[in-house]
């Protein structure tokens, strides 16, 4: 059969000048586009939110942050190629 297609909408948001250009600055900084790196904020806060109600150590947090950050940036880099 043929490929799966998901489906994609576009998101507009309307934020002050200082905002945008501080969102391309760091952009810019981590080397992504614009789209990449809220793409990958969003993720990030997520899983923060996710993992929020579990408790373990601290090298057991940061292990799994690290790995969750890793799989959303990677998904959120193949996202932004489409």
């Amino acid at each position: 059969m043929g490929q799966a297609h998901h489906a994609m909408v576009r998101l507009s948001l309307d934020i002050p000048a200082e905002q945008h250009v501080h969102l391309k600055m760091m952009a810019t900084k981590k080397g992504v586009s614009m789209r990449e790196y809220i793409l990958e904020a969003l993720a990030f806060k997520e899983a923060a939110e996710e993992e929020e109600d579990i408790e373990m150590d601290n090298t057991s947090f940061r292990k799994g942050l690290k790995r969750i950050r890793k799989e959303r940036y990677q998904l959120a880099k193949n996202l932004s190629k489409r």
